[in-house]
């Protein structure tokens, strides 16, 4: 079967040594809604392997933050339920941060050491996301935290 334009941007879980597929999770011939595909992909697959492709070009690469929590026959059989979260002390050194306001569209680089001396290692995005407020419009939340790695 030849490829379509679905298949144009996708999101696919390796494991850790790029061996094996282990899903496909996201296909979309469009890139924006990839892009938030791949934000959502790194916190519902801690600690796993993900490649953002645009055909067989990788466009991102990333071992996401915290240790694999959920069996890998789980994520085969799609029986994840949401509530998989990410904490700040799960970060690697690579990883950088970016909020982005959902009432005025402004978005900024977070320093994540700023906020781990602030919340603690083991706060939860969701929480620190709720207690953030936007530098541009002065609104508390919803603000939304993006996890991205340093450029090579």
């Amino acid at each position: 079967m030849g490829k379509t334009a679905e298949d144009n941007f996708r999101i696919e879980v390796w494991d850790r040594d790029e061996v094996a597929l282990i899903e496909t999770i996201s296909r979309s011939p469009d890139f924006v809604v990839s892009q938030a595909g791949w934000q959502a992909a790194i916190r519902r697959r801690p600690g796993m392997l993900l490649i953002h492709r645009n055909a067989d070009h990788a466009m991102e690469k990333l071992l996401t933050p915290g240790e694999p929590t959920v069996p890998l026959e789980a994520i085969v059989d799609g029986s994840i339920h949401a509530g998989l979260d990410v904490a700040l002390g799960d970060l690697r050194s690579w990883h950088t941060l970016r909020a982005w306001c959902k009432n005025c569209s402004h978005h900024a680089s977070v320093k994540p050491e700023a906020l781990i001396k602030r919340y603690g290692k083991a706060a939860l995005f969701s929480s620190v996301e709720r207690a953030l407020f936007c530098t541009s419009c002065n609104r508390g939340g919803p603000v939304r935290l993006e996890i991205l790695s340093l450029p090579r």
